[in-house]
């Protein structure tokens, strides 16, 4: 096999582990967070998903975004159709990057230092904000994903 197939073949693997991940927090965590109505289940939940997400999610996420970079540099080059499906997958999960480390990251900073026994009194207004942009970040990633499918399927014929 050889080398570019298997480097598109990673890129795909560590794209799909970013956007099921974002799509299983999305699909089954967010929404059991959202139905919480006790503020030290929510802390307590939270604080736990956050230290069994964050070493998985971040190097996916990244390898992701940077797989991006790699589909560009094995296209025949940006004008092709590839080159610009792997560019707008790239933008993709930049987007989601971003969003990520502007909001969901920072919340989850700050709810690790939440007391489960006396959480603040609008955990309500930041659990809120954190699904949003989770969501947010979740629809930029399933594009991110298609772009790179698409980008390898035409490299690869």
């Amino acid at each position: 096999m050889e080398i570019a197939l298997i480097i598109r073949l990673t890129v795909l693997m560590l794209a799909a582990l970013a956007t099921g991940g974002l799509m299983v927090n999305w699909i089954g965590l967010a929404r059991a967070m959202a139905r919480l109505s006790s503020a030290s289940r929510y802390t307590e939940l939270h604080q736990a998903t956050n230290q069994t997400f964050d070493p998985y999610m971040p190097i996916i996420a990244v390898g992701a975004l940077l797989g991006g970079i790699l589909l560009l540099a094995l296209s025949p080059g940006i004008d092709s159709a590839s080159g610009q499906f792997a560019l707008a997958g790239t933008f993709c999960y930049a987007a989601v990057m971003s969003i990520a480390l502007l909001t969901n990251v920072r919340i989850n900073k700050q709810i690790e230092e939440w007391s489960v026994q006396t959480p603040p009194d609008n955990w309500t207004e930041i659990r809120a904000r954190w699904i949003k942009f989770h969501i947010l970040r979740t629809l930029f990633s399933i594009p991110a994903l298609a772009n790179y499918i698409t980008s390898i399927l035409l490299s690869v014929r």
